[in-house]
């Protein structure tokens, strides 16, 4: 039984392991079958998968080159571009055509109408072919005044107090004077305000010279405006090389020099001499020249140079050539400390000789100039020199107080004066002025001062705007920020600004605007933010940055062949597949 089995079980093995074996056979043929479509399926894939990586890579680089040349590189650009504000060229180039014409008014009066007639003939004949286009003087006559306050007043000074006409800038009065000997011998005296006083005797000619030479000056003017535009052609005259230059604020130093201070003992209040002295001429110059006063001691400094001993019968000197005076002023003002400001400074110095070169005097070679105490150094100062009393010479008392504050004061309120720019004026026969008012100014004086520093400032704006349009359009990195554009705008504007009020006879505002003007101009052209570009031009700028885009940009540029070719294949491809399809 067991036997029968375990055939039946072997005989079944058998059959399956054929059964099997037959199974195979069948599935070999059909794995070979299978694998052939494979190897044409996996070639497919592989050509597919191919093109895919050209694709991808082509895309990489599009968009490489995308970033590199459409993004990064105008990027970098801006990044790297030089703030410029816009600069009104044209309207700097305009100003050069706004040229000032100072209007000034001249009223003659007197009760004879023919003898008014025939000085407006005369006076704007003779004013009209030296006025040199700058200045334009406009002529009027009268004979209806109150000639009775002019009868009944007692001295010319009491009729220049009383107000008979209005003190206006830029309006002069000519009045005739009747019997004007009572008062004078001379035939012309110019007053204190407005007012020239002129007698019936005097000439026509007698009067141009005072409104010309002195009130007026129109060759001054011309002679300004000459030498700011062209230096090298034109020289200063005196007045314009003493005057300091062009300047809103000024420092004066006042400096006491005293070589010998255990010899001499020196007591003295400047700040009170100033205040006593000087403070109505500051104070009349404060609407338009603003002042920082400023005072310092100096011990045991001396003069440079070695005086001369001069015998004069019982008189011992001792004489300073005025050849060495500018070899004084050089170790001098290393001491004086003047570059500790941001303004010009005005040196004003007193100085007290040691006693064994006391007293002491400046001479000069010619004989014709008699020993002074003081000298002016053009643009710079003046010195003066304070002889105390031989006896005090190594006497020291703590309570002596012997300089002579007004004498000194004086002295150097004279000197200031010329250094801001009032002129000498030059004698004119049979003319006469009137004493000085406390101010030491008189008001047709400032009018002249006004009119040329408005000349100086007006000008000096235009040529300082012109040299800066020219820097800035020659070198085109350098930058311009918001405040120079607005300083340049505000000069340009005040310039126009203040031609307008000189024209309306508003010398006052006019004046200040020129300044503002001027200012406005010397900010915009010392700002340091001009500097900051200055010195790193253009190539120097691809120099730096060529080095860091080459590398980058070399498999960039040699990748557009392959987008090219890859774009252009493309296209070819997809025509044909169009015309197989149609």
């Amino acid at each position: 039984m067991i036997l029968k089995r375990e055939k039946e079980i072997y005989v079944a093995v058998l059959e399956i392991k054929q059964l099997l074996t037959n199974n195979y056979a069948r599935n070999a043929s059909l794995l070979t079958i299978d694998t052939s479509d494979e190897s044409d399926c996996k070639e497919t894939s592989e050509f597919s998968e191919k093109e895919e990586d050209v694709d991808i890579r082509m895309y990489a680089a599009i968009s490489f080159v995308f970033l590199l040349l459409v993004v990064g590189i105008p990027l970098w650009w801006k990044t790297t571009e030089v703030y410029r504000v816009h600069v009104p060229y044209g309207r700097i180039d305009d100003l050069k055509e706004a040229d000032v014409v100072f209007p000034a008014h001249v009223t003659i009066l007197s009760k004879e109408t023919e003898r008014v007639n025939s000085l407006l003939k005369h006076l704007s004949s003779a004013l009209s072919n030296t006025g040199n286009g700058i200045i334009n003087v406009d002529f009027k006559g009268r004979s209806d005044f109150d000639v009775n306050k002019v009868l009944t007043a007692e001295s010319l000074q009491a009729l220049d107090e009383m107000d008979l006409f209005p003190n206006e800038v830029s309006h002069i009065y000519l009045l005739e004077v009747p019997g004007m000997l009572r008062f004078t011998a001379k035939d012309v005296i110019v007053g204190r305000k407005r007012v020239v006083y002129f007698s019936t005797q005097a000439k026509p000619e007698t009067l141009h010279a005072v409104l010309s030479q002195w009130i007026i000056r129109a060759d001054a003017l011309f002679r300004t405006k000459a030498i700011i535009e062209a230096p090298n052609e034109w020289s200063r005259d005196r007045t314009g090389g003493r005057r300091m230059p062009p300047a809103a604020q000024y420092d004066i130093m006042f400096s006491m020099v005293h070589p010998e201070p255990e010899k001499r003992n020196i007591k003295w209040n400047i700040k009170e001499a100033i205040r006593d002295h000087l403070g109505g001429l500051l104070e009349y110059l404060s609407p338009i020249i603003t002042f920082h006063i400023k005072s310092q001691w100096l011990y045991s400094v001396r003069l440079e140079g070695r005086p001369r001993q001069v015998q004069e019968e019982a008189q011992t000197w001792y004489s300073l050539s005025e050849d060495i005076l500018p070899h004084i002023i050089t170790p001098l003002e290393k001491k004086l400390g003047s570059g500790v400001s941001e303004h010009p400074t005005i040196q004003l110095v007193l100085y007290i000789p040691p006693c064994q070169i006391s007293p002491l005097f400046i001479t000069s070679s010619r004989s014709s100039i008699q020993p002074s105490l003081a000298f002016l150094s053009p643009r710079w100062g003046g010195v003066q020199i304070f002889n105390p009393p031989q006896s005090l010479c190594g006497h020291v008392d703590e309570n002596s107080s012997w300089l002579d504050s007004e004498a000194i004061m004086n002295t150097f309120k004279m000197q200031l004066k010329l250094l801001v720019g009032f002129p000498e004026l030059e004698k004119i026969g049979g003319v006469e002025q009137l004493p000085l008012p406390a101010s030491g100014v008189r008001d047709w004086e400032l009018d002249s001062l006004m009119r040329i520093k408005a000349t100086e400032h007006l000008i000096s704006a235009r040529i300082t705007l012109k040299s800066l349009a020219q820097l800035l359009d020659e070198i085109s990195n350098i930058v311009i920020n918001d405040e120079v554009g607005d300083k340049i705008w505000e000069a340009i504007l005040k310039s126009h600004e203040a031609i307008n009020y000189i024209q309306d006879y508003d010398l006052t505002n006019g004046y200040n605007l020129s300044k503002q003007a001027f200012l406005a101009a010397e900010t915009a052209f010392s700002d340091p933010s001009l500097l900051a570009l200055l010195y790193f031009p253009e190539d120097q700028k691809y120099a730096v940055y060529i080095p860091l885009f080459l590398p980058v940009m070399i498999p960039v540029l040699m990748s557009l062949r392959g987008i090219r070719s890859w774009w252009f294949s493309g296209s070819e491809d997809t025509s044909e597949a169009k015309k197989k399809t149609e």
